[in-house]
């Protein structure tokens, strides 16, 4: 979650928080077949159905996380690419 609450870096950046994004959302992929793994064939089990659920919910919050971070990251991205708002000052006609 440290990675949500990073600033708005520089273009330079863009690269290792992108990659680092990619992690996240493999690390959910990995931990979402762990769960699936967990029920294999044996669809009858209350306690392994207990186990997957837990392991479900783990895997989703990292893809929430991973998803989080990436719009965090495009919204950065948008911002520096953006020009900034003119200040009301700035908005004036000349002669007012």
């Amino acid at each position: 979650m440290a990675a949500n609450k990073r600033e708005a870096s520089q273009p330079s950046d863009w690269d290792a928080q992108l990659a680092r994004n990619t992690e996240l959302f493999f690390e959910a992929d990995r931990l979402e077949q762990a769960a699936y793994d967990i029920i294999g064939t044996s669809l009858a089990d209350a306690a392994a159905w207990l186990r997957f659920t837990e392991a479900k919910q783990v895997a989703d919050a990292k893809r929430t996380e991973a998803y989080q971070d990436l719009m965090r990251i495009r919204r950065a991205m948008e911002q520096e690419r953006s020009p900034a708002p003119k200040s009301a000052e700035q908005k004036k006609p000349a002669g007012a």
